[in-house]
C-alpha cells in the first residue's frame, strides 16, 4: 500500500477515534464523520508532495475479525490464518466476540480495527447488514475490506455508498446442494427435520436452500433455528423426534447442530435410522461418519479460505483489482471418500 494511503487512513482514524471513545464502541459516529473530510484532505495534500514507496514485508497489518471461536471450524481457520500471515510476512490480529450471536460485539472490533489503522480487514460478518455502516467506516478510512467465508447484503452496502474487494469462500449455496443431491438419490420416501442457523445470516439461509431445493420431494416435518449451538439442536431434535417418530433424514446447516442432533437420536435410540448431514468437517463429523451415526458432511477447507483472504489483502493492497468472488473449494465428504478426505487434509 503506497504512504498516501496510510496518511489518509491515519489521519481519518484519529478524527474517529475521538468520537469512538465518547461512544464506548457504539455504532454512531457523526462527529467522526463531520471531522474526517478535513482531516484527510489535509493528509492528502502534504502525501501528494511525498515519494510513495511500497510497504516493506513485516508493515502490513491485517485484522482478522471472524463470528466466533466456538466451534473447529474457526479454530482451524485460526491456525490457518497465523500460518499463513507468517509465510507471508504480515502482522495478523485474530479476533471473535464470544458468541456467533454477538453482532454488536463485531461491529465494536470492526470500529476499532479502523480506530487503530490497520492496513486491511478480513470479515465473516455475523450478521448480513449490521455491519455495512462499519464497512462504510472502513472504506472512508482508506482501508480494504475483505470478506471471509459469510457474505453481506451487497445490493444495501452499495445504497450505503459502501463496496468489499472480494467475497473469499466457498459458494454456500452449491456446497450445500451437494448433500442434497446425494439425499435425493439415496433415501426413498424422506421425512426431513431442517436444523436452521442464526437468523439474518445469508450464508447459513443459502446453506439451508441449497439442500432444500435439491430435494423436493422431501417432505419437511420441521425447520427451526437451533442458533449453531450443539446444546439447542439436542433439545431442538428431541422435541422434533417426540412429535414426529417418522423423521429419518435430517439436515443441519453447521456441525454443531449437527452434532446436537446425532446426540438426541441416540438419546432416543433412533441411531441407524435417520440420515443425519452437516456442514463443516469437523474432527467429530468425521468420527461420526466412520461410526455410521453421521451419512455426510460438507467440508469448506477453512484452512484454505484464510490463506487466500490473507492473500486478496496483499494483492489489493499491491493495487489489484480482484473478482467478486474468490472461490475456494468444497467436498462432501461420505464413508466412500473419508480416508482420501483425511489423507487430503493430514488426518490420521
Amino acid at each position: 500500500m503506497k504512504n498516501w494511503k496510510k496518511l489518509i487512513a491515519v489521519a481519518m482514524a484519529g478524527a474517529m477515534s475521538m468520537s469512538m471513545l465518547a461512544a464506548c464502541g457504539s455504532s454512531s459516529d457523526s462527529s467522526a464523520a463531520s471531522s474526517a473530510p478535513a482531516a484527510a484532505s489535509s493528509a492528502a495534500s502534504e502525501a501528494a508532495s511525498s515519494t510513495s514507496v511500497e510497504k516493506k514485508d513485516g508493515d502490513v497489518k491485517i485484522a482478522y475479525i471472524v463470528k466466533a471461536k466456538t466451534d473447529e471450524f474457526w479454530t482451524t481457520m485460526e491456525t490457518g490464518a497465523y500460518a499463513a500471515a507468517e509465510e507471508k510476512g504480515v502482522t495478523l490480529e485474530f479476533q471473535a466476540p464470544e458468541k456467533e450471536t454477538d453482532v454488536e460485539k463485531q461491529v465494536q472490533m470492526v470500529e476499532n480495527a479502523v480506530v487503530k489503522g490497520f492496513d486491511a480487514i478480513i470479515l465473516s460478518a455475523a450478521d448480513s447488514t449490521s455491519l455495512l455502516p462499519s464497512i462504510v467506516k472502513a472504506n472512508n478510512a482508506g482501508i480494504p475490506v475483505v470478506l471471509v467465508n459469510d457474505t453481506i447484503d451487497m445490493d444495501e452496502l452499495t445504497n450505503q455508498g459502501g463496496k468489499v474487494e472480494t467475497y473469499v469462500g466457498i459458494s454456500q449455496y452449491d456446497a450445500a446442494a451437494q448433500a442434497g443431491t446425494y439425499a435425493a438419490e439415496n433415501i426413498k420416501d424422506g421425512k426431513i427435520c431442517y436444523l436452521e442457523g442464526v437468523p439474518g445470516v445469508k450464508a447459513l439461509d443459502d446453506r439451508l436452500a441449497g439442500f432444500q431445493d435439491q430435494a423436493p420431494d422431501f417432505e419437511t416435518v420441521a425447520s427451526q433455528t437451533a442458533k449453531c449451538d450443539r446444546n439447542e439442536a439436542y433439545n431442538v431434535m428431541q422435541n422434533v423426534l417426540n412429535a414426529n417418530p417418522d423423521v429419518n433424514v435430517v439436515w443441519a446447516v453447521n456441525a454443531e447442530m449437527g452434532q446436537g442432533a446425532i446426540q438426541a437420536i441416540d438419546q432416543m435410540k433412533k441411531t441407524g435410522s435417520i440420515s443425519v448431514f452437516d456442514f463443516d468437517a469437523s474432527s467429530d463429523d468425521l468420527a461420526a461418519i466412520e461410526e455410521g451415526t453421521l451419512t455426510g458432511t460438507v467440508a469448506q477447507y477453512p484452512n484454505k479460505q484464510a490463506e487466500a483472504a490473507i492473500q486478496a489483502c496483499l494483492d489489493v493492497l499491491d493495487g489489484k483489482t480482484l473478482e467478486e468472488h474468490t472461490e475456494t473449494p468444497s467436498l462432501l465428504v461420505t464413508a466412500d471418500n473419508l480416508d482420501e478426505y483425511k489423507a487430503e487434509m493430514g488426518i490420521e
